[in-house]
């Protein structure tokens, strides 16, 4: 019988809850966010060969970042989050890569999610869809200190005996609104450890650390992406 990536993550992050586990979840990260990748897309996840943009300058870039309010994605989407990448869409479009950019969104959660958005690209008259995903995972367990100390409420808040480390993986699928072809993927990781005791010891701060890290590296590869993808129109 084969276990759902996701209860196969649950299983992982129980079993890590006191001890230390030096392996990370990244395969079933990975697995996560391309299945949900296929219940947006359908049949069009795998690659594809599209045709030629039509030779009409630069392209207008479609933004939509996926839902991850979910036990499993372990953060939401900020609007920081937000504002980083449409700052790094405002320096594709200085750099003459493309002529713009908006943030798309759906209409409802009902239906096909894939011609929806594909209707809202063409609404803002977007020549390329980016979609962006993200999911993170947390080690935290226990040192000596703690199995030591922690039978106290001192040490609970003054003793560093905690460990959280955080691994955060994000994805992304670049495509052609119009025909509705994949042009590129990519994806990334950032991760975040600290030492501290557990009262004090926030593991969503290093979520934030480990997805900003991602993002970071996910959109170095994304300029590369467009800039090929510019050159050939």
């Amino acid at each position: 019988m084969t276990l759902h990536p996701y209860i196969l993550l649950a299983l992982f992050l129980f079993s890590t809850g006191c001890a230390s586990n030096p392996t990370k979840p990244i395969d079933l990260l990975q697995q996560i966010l391309k299945d949900e990748e296929a219940q947006l897309t359908g049949a069009l996840l795998s690659e594809q060969t599209a045709a030629p943009f039509p030779k009409q300058g630069p392209p207008k870039l479609g933004l939509y970042i996926m839902p991850t309010g979910f036990l499993h994605h372990k953060f939401e989407w900020t609007d920081a989050d937000r504002e980083t990448l449409q700052a790094w869409a405002n320096g594709l479009q200085r750099e003459g890569l493309i002529s713009g950019s908006s943030f798309l969104h759906l209409a409802s959660v009902k239906g096909n999610q894939w011609a929806q958005l594909r209707e809202s690209a063409m609404r803002y008259g977007t020549d390329l869809l980016l979609i962006v995903n993200g999911a993170a995972a947390v080690d935290r367990y226990n040192n000596y200190k703690g199995t030591l100390l922690y039978w106290t409420i001192v040490g609970a808040y003054y003793a560093d005996g905690t460990h959280s480390d955080a691994l955060c993986l994000v994805r992304s699928s670049l495509w052609d609104a119009r025909r509705g072809t994949k042009l590129a993927e990519e994806e990334a990781q950032g991760t975040s450890k600290v030492v501290g005791p557990s009262g004090r010891t926030e593991d969503q701060n290093q979520v934030t650390e480990a997805r900003r890290q991602a993002l970071t590296q996910l959109m170095k590869k994304l300029r590369d992406d467009v800039a090929r993808i510019s050159r050939e129109r």
